[in-house]
Order: structure tokens, then C-alpha cells, then sequence
């Protein structure tokens, strides 16, 4: 009876919707003499039909470190995926990304870490 009532499901309309909140983080001027690490966070929702699962997010520079949340995101639910900044690796302006591949119907987002590092304060 269950697998009858499966096959009435169209399984291609239904995927999990990846929805940020942003998709630029501007860090502002930082100073690297008192922030040796800054951390920022990009909050998203899952807006689609079924759980989000977030498979795998790369970095375009080998300052960065993320974290994201490992287990599947249901409908409605939200979270957040944690960038950490190290700074000492970092000079001048910077404009950093973050790719986010995930069991969503767009399986591909990109995020924006920006701002500029000051090695003393003025």
C-alpha cells in the first residue's frame, strides 16, 4: 500500500530549496594586530519540500575555514554554516568565496566574504 501511495508522488517537483538570508558578508576594515581570526556566519533555510543535505562546501583560499551543519535540514528548518577568517594570511582588500554543494534543486550556491585587513591600527 505504501510503495501505490509513493508512486503518486512526483519525486522531479520535489527537492529542498537552499534559501540564505545573504549572500555577501562585508567585514568592514579589520586590524590584523587585534583579530587574528574573525568569524561570520551565513544563515540560510531549507524553503523546498524535502530535507537539504549539505554535501561538501569549498573555499577559494586556504584562509578560510567553514563549518556547516552535517545532518539533514527538514522543510522549514534553518541553519548555518560558520566562516573563520584567518587574518595573518590575509592583507589589504579582500574578497573571498564560499561554495556550498548540497541535494538542493540549484546544487550549487556561492557565498562572498569581503573587507579589507590592516596590519597596524591608523
Amino acid at each position: 500500500m505504501e510503495s501505490a501511495e509513493m508512486s503518486k508522488i512526483d519525486i522531479d517537483e520535489k527537492y529542498p530549496v537552499i534559501s540564505f538570508e545573504v549572500n555577501e558578508i562585508d567585514l568592514g576594515t579589520l586590524n590584523r594586530e587585534e583579530n587574528g581570526y574573525v568569524s561570520a556566519f551565513f544563515e540560510f533555510s531549507n524553503t523546498g519540500e524535502t530535507p537539504l543535505v549539505i554535501n561538501k562546501i569549498d573555499v577559494s583560499c586556504g584562509c578560510i575555514e567553514a563549518d556547516y551543519v552535517k545532518t539533514p535540514i527538514m522543510k522549514g528548518e534553518s541553519g548555518k554554516i560558520k566562516v573563520v577568517l584567518n587574518l595573518n594570511k590575509i592583507s589589504g582588500y579582500f574578497h573571498k568565496k564560499i561554495y556550498v554543494i548540497s541535494n538542493a534543486e540549484d546544487t550549487y550556491e556561492e557565498l562572498l566574504i569581503k573587507g579589507n585587513v590592516r596590519k597596524n591600527a591608523l
